[in-house]
């Protein structure tokens, strides 16, 4: 990781001051997540999260709330903290591809329940995702285009580290694949910052 980059997730600004640097930011940034996408299906992708993507998702609602407001702020890093990993934790958000008002009623409903059937298998061990918020998924709750997630397992930093040969498989009504992780976005998810190593955590 560059060392613009580790300085930027050092601390978060303000939106009066994220403001000046955002365009640098979303350079830096888009270099940073390119590896870290995965595509599934032509409907479904994921994105390996971590202490820096996390960092940008919580600048940006900074940005968009327009805020200075300290406790405003931290409420937003108390949002989004949960999504970084901890030891033995590989965190991702699940993207359901939708294009137009008409998918978003017909067809995004259909993958009720994805979030349920998304696996990791590392070198032939297999960890199966659970929500980061399990309130998103109460009685009555809509359904989403966007899953928060996480494999959790006891040992998984030490796998992730020796792993060779990684996949995700999805099973679910709407799509059933298994797709082989790159080594590019291996190795990125092997270099994934924490949230020991930043100090904003709340």
């Amino acid at each position: 990781m560059s060392s613009d980059l580790l300085s930027l997730i050092s601390e978060i600004r303000p939106a009066s001051d994220y403001g000046k640097i955002r365009n640098d930011v979303y350079k830096l940034i888009s270099k940073y997540k390119a590896p870290r996408y995965l595509k599934l299906t032509d409907r479904l992708s994921m994105l390996f999260e971590d202490a820096v993507t996390v960092w940008f998702q919580i600048e940006e609602t900074i940005h968009m709330e327009a805020t200075d407001d300290d406790e405003m702020m931290r409420e937003i890093i108390r949002t989004y903290q949960p999504m970084i990993p901890k030891p033995d934790e590989i965190s991702f958000t699940l993207f359901v591809h939708v294009y137009n008002d008409e998918e978003m009623r017909s067809l995004l409903p259909k993958y009720n329940g994805i979030e349920r059937g998304v696996k990791m298998v590392l070198d032939g061990r297999s960890v199966e995702a659970s929500p980061i918020y399990p309130e998103d998924y109460g009685p009555g709750s809509q359904v989403r285009s966007m899953h928060y997630l996480k494999y959790r397992s006891s040992g998984l930093s030490e796998l992730v580290a020796k792993a060779m040969r990684v996949e995700v498989s999805v099973d679910h009504p709407q799509a059933k694949v298994k797709v082989n992780v790159p080594s590019d976005t291996l190795d990125s998810i092997k270099k994934s910052v924490g949230a020991g190593s930043v100090k904003w955590i709340v």
